[in-house]
């Protein structure tokens, strides 16, 4: 169970939004020539909307066949990301891109390593500047980590436009899954994200409404990093049905909640989880990109709620 403090998930103001509009088109225009121009822009945006919207799909090259259990790694760890050049507003979208990355990731049938520990791991190893750890060699980051494998990220470029009725943000960059047993690369690929609002939005109170969100750049580089995890963890190979007889998954048994749909979260709102696995270990929840790694408690052997 969790208790939730104050957390808004739908908080528009529709003053504020009519204000601006009136800001807006109080500027000479009459009511015809706003609905003409509007029709303008819609049909503008139907005849672009198809260029904007191939941006989605991750091209991943697996190198190795990993049909075989024995080729798969089972334990993986996610080294820092790296930042090739700098981002909007200094947000260092390389350390949110691989939290986001992680979050993500963690539902595949790997091990994989909380990002802590291995930061904790490389520290003790005297790797205090993170890019220095892409020199080192396979062997040496499994002496340092005791991983199978692990998956570097370079954020090659990010970018945070606003302007008129079109926003846009993107993340391009490389990951790769590297063997370190045998020094090989599993899989890679080079991508580039982009989210667009504005030009996309129905009416004048949704284009006003992206535009103010465009401006807080750590909220919409964390959606494009969501969207590009998202789109990659569709395409990464995923040992759980390989390895289906070997590991027992745990279950999800019940979800009950007292949230209404539509609403915000006020405090006592409540999530009971109740996960059946193997016992004496420790459980957690999470709920999408908001909070993740909520404890659970073992009530009775293998019960965990």
């Amino acid at each position: 169970m969790t208790n939730f403090k104050l957390f808004h998930i739908v908080d528009i103001s529709l003053n504020l939004e009519k204000v601006q509009i009136i800001q807006y088109f109080n500027k000479g225009l009459s009511a015809v020539r706003q609905n003409l121009l509007l029709r303008k822009i819609f049909i503008f945006i139907v005849l672009i909307s198809g260029l904007l919207g191939g941006c989605g799909t991750v091209e991943l090259t697996v190198r190795k066949n990993l049909d075989h259990p024995n080729i798969h790694p089972k334990t993986v760890a996610i080294l820092p990301f790296t930042l090739a050049s700098s981002a909007p507003e200094d947000v260092p979208a390389h350390k949110l891109f691989r939290e986001c990355f992680f979050n993500y990731f963690s539902y595949l049938g790997y091990v994989d390593i909380p990002l802590e520990t291995i930061d904790s791991k490389l520290q003790a190893a005297g790797l205090r500047k993170f890019k220095k750890v892409l020199e080192l060699s396979p062997e040496r980051l499994r002496d340092i980590l005791g991983v199978d494998a692990v998956i570097k990220g370079q954020v090659l470029d990010t970018s945070n436009f606003t302007g008129g009725l079109h926003a846009e943000t993107s993340i391009k960059a490389k990951i790769i899954m590297l063997d370190l047993r045998t020094g090989e690369t599993l899989w890679e690929t080079e991508h580039t994200e982009s989210t667009y609002s504005g030009i996309l939005s129905p009416t004048v109170v949704e284009i006003i409404q992206d535009q103010m969100e465009n401006v807080k750049v750590h909220q919409v580089l964390y959606k494009t990093a969501k969207m590009f995890s998202l789109s990659m963890i569709r395409e990464i190979p995923d040992p759980a049905e390989v390895w289906h007889e070997k590991i027992r998954l745990p279950q999800i048994t019940s979800i009950e909640t007292n949230l209404k749909p539509n609403q915000k979260l006020h405090p006592n709102d409540q999530i009971y989880v109740n996960l059946k696995g193997d016992p004496g270990l420790k459980g957690s929840f999470g709920i999408g990109s908001w909070k993740s790694n909520i404890p659970l408690k073992e009530i009775v052997p293998g019960m965990y709620s």
